[in-house]
């Protein structure tokens, strides 16, 4: 595993991408593998003209809860292959997808009893099929339930599984999940992080019964999770030229009914001269999931304006953070093991002026991983700590902690001079980003050490767990961005470094109020326990919050659908909808 690292001289990123840049070769090239045999979709003449999408990077897989590391968001694929029970609209608001209708609390599909365990019941809608033509029954949920609660595979203590007993087929078309604990999200199942998606059992089937004698890698590893991909979503998988492209064609079969673009191609590049160029030429029609920075959005904006060419949308969907290292046999240098250091650098981050001068002012800064515009803003009041700019307070604290500065303007300890490093994943705005933090640490009197992640690490979960000081990372918003801070959520060896809480926080305090937010129906008591998960991560600083940005996505105009989503939601949501005028 490599990174490429920053002098410490200071070094600039190119602005405002030119409208005239040439175009370069990203195109499609021979494909060289082939999507399932077996499929109920018309497919569609060769000379439809696909959608073309613009992702950052390639994902490792395209089903919602893979077993390689998910690593940066790449929703649109995943909403492009993948139906869920529950489907989350563009307001954040839960509607069925392969579920008839969802559970209603105090009737026959969503009972509670008073030792504290719940039962649901969900009803499949009529006829339903995989990708491949076989049928999508109750089993297939079974089936998913036995894989994901299954300890060999390391998603085990991952939401929903912890809080489920068992599942169990009524018949062909329902299925009933037993609940050990109270569970709010038990009509949606759906939810970010904690998606419970059908695994098609006639495919992976064989391959689960032989973990116990040929181990997980057999399973783990087989086809069906990466280029020969089977799924319900409202595309399938045609062609995959790994590093290249995705070619999907419409799946008749869908379960809200044929999409309206016969044939969509997702290309995958961080190059904003590539992907600015095809959006100019009309070659490319969409750039999403972290394909176009703030500076490309705005050359394009600009562009656009005079020829009403497309448009920019926007929507805070990511939660921008610096994650602090906690494990004690990680730490470098162990000095960030102590919260008045964390505070400290805390109190050296000027997030308006990174707001202002990397996302152009399209970002909000925060002091949690809650937006107020969400349907959780209320959670966040002023009894949470927060950290401002204040030289005086990182000094004060500093010297609390043993360190002061030296003539060279650099603090110093017992041990020496303190040089943390400061990490992020490559992407035009993340690299600018670092850069400016980068820049305020080095005048607050920190040795800022710089390090950047090439995109092809980008999805190394174990790369971006076993950083040694502070990781710039971004992650779900909101009820996710809660549970991913729990101490079951900390990536080891021992669970194949899955889990989002990269620094390895663990706080029993903040683990007791997280399992009484999930174990509690009743809406103001959730609130009133987010507030306190949120006063113990404030107090202990495992994470400083910084900001959400835009979620940038471009298209163009004659391509009608996309539009913004509240944070919970994915532009994609309604991709089967979508169609060129």
């Amino acid at each position: 595993m490599r990174a490429f690292r920053l002098g410490a001289a200071r070094w600039t990123v190119n602005g405002i991408l030119l409208a005239t840049l040439a175009l370069t070769g990203c195109g499609p090239g021979q494909p060289r593998v082939a999507g399932p045999e077996a499929a109920p979709s018309t497919v569609p003449p060769t000379d439809a003209p696909p959608l073309v999408i613009f992702l950052g990077n390639q994902p490792n897989s395209l089903a919602m809860r893979p077993f390689a590391a998910k690593g940066r968001g790449i929703y649109v694929a995943w909403r492009m292959f993948n139906a869920l029970p529950v489907l989350t609209d563009a307001r954040g608001q839960p509607q069925p997808e392969l579920l008839s209708s969802l559970p209603s609390l105090n009737t026959d599909s969503w009972q509670v009893f008073p030792d504290g365990t719940m039962q649901t019941t969900y009803t499949l809608r009529p006829n339903l099929t995989w990708h491949d033509g076989q049928p999508l029954t109750s089993d297939d949920f079974v089936f998913s339930w036995r894989v994901y609660s299954s300890p060999e595979l390391g998603l085990a203590s991952q939401p929903p599984m912890p809080a489920m007993a068992d599942v169990v087929a009524i018949d062909r078309d329902r299925f009933v999940i037993h609940w050990k604990s109270l569970y709010p999200e038990a009509d949606s199942l759906s939810s970010k992080s904690r998606e419970f998606p059908a695994l098609p059992q006639h495919v992976l089937g064989p391959a689960f019964d032989q973990i116990a004698t040929g181990g997980r890698d057999a399973f783990t590893n087989h086809s069906v999770w990466g280029l020969q991909y089977v799924g319900l979503g409202p595309y399938r998988l045609q062609q995959w030229e790994a590093g290249d492209f995705i070619d999907a064609v419409r799946f008749d079969g869908y379960v809200l009914g044929a999409p309206k673009i016969p044939r969509i191609q997702l290309r995958f590049s961080s190059d904003q001269n590539v992907v600015l160029a095809h959006m100019l030429a009309g070659e490319a029609h969409v750039a999403a999931d972290s394909s176009i920075s703030q500076a490309a959005a705005d050359a394009l904006s600009l562009e656009w304006a005079r020829s009403n060419g497309g448009t920019i949308l926007s929507s805070p969907s990511n939660w921008r953070s610096i994650y602090f290292q906690l494990r004690p046999e990680l730490a470098n240098p162990r000095a960030i093991l102590d919260p008045r250091v964390r505070k400290a650098v805390a109190h050296s981050v000027d997030r308006e002026a990174i707001a202002v001068a990397i996302y152009g002012g399209h970002a909000i800064t925060t002091d949690t991983p809650i937006w107020t515009g969400s349907a959780w803003g209320d959670v966040v009041d002023s009894s949470i700590p927060a950290y401002r700019l204040d030289p005086r307070a990182t000094e004060s604290l500093m010297n609390q902690a043993g360190f002061s500065k030296a003539s060279d303007g650099f603090y110093r300890g017992s041990e020496g001079r303190l040089s943390p490093e400061l990490a992020t994943s490559e992407s035009p705005d993340a690299v600018r980003e670092l850069l400016a933090m980068a820049n305020e640490l080095q005048a607050a009197g920190l040795d800022i050490q710089q390090r950047v992640v090439p995109v092809a690490l980008a999805q190394d979960a174990q790369l971006k767990a076993t950083f040694p000081t502070m990781l710039v990372a971004g992650t779900d918003i909101g009820e996710a961005a809660l549970n991913y801070l729990a101490s079951t959520q900390i990536p080891t060896a021992g669970n194949f470094w899955q889990g989002l809480n990269r620094g390895g926080w663990s706080s029993p305090d903040y683990d007791r109020l997280l399992t009484s937010f999930n174990n509690t129906l009743d809406r103001a008591t959730r609130v009133s326990l987010a507030r306190q998960m949120m006063r113990v991560y404030g107090e202990d600083v495992p994470v400083i919050s910084l900001l959400f940005p835009a979620g940038l996505v471009a298209h163009v105009a004659k391509l009608q659908g996309p539009a913004n989503t509240a944070g919970e939601s994915n532009l994609a949501w309604n991709v089967h909808q979508w169609e060129f005028k």
